[in-house]
């Protein structure tokens, strides 16, 4: 058996039945707002919003 630093793991493949891409995807679109909205002097506008999620604006 291999000793580790306290602290350290050692890193297994990831089972791909686990992986949710729904849920992955929603974590990304927050937190572009997130580091969006905490950058912003202002509030940010609707469209900015949009922008940041991929919506397109109404034409």
């Amino acid at each position: 058996m291999a000793l580790y630093p306290p602290g350290e793991r050692t890193s297994e493949p990831l089972d791909d039945r686990l992986r949710d891409d729904a849920a992955l995807a929603e974590i990304e679109l927050t937190s572009r707002l997130m580091i969006a909205a905490s950058g912003a002097a202002e509030p940010l506008s609707q469209e900015e919003i949009d922008g940041l999620l991929g919506i397109a604006p109404d034409a």
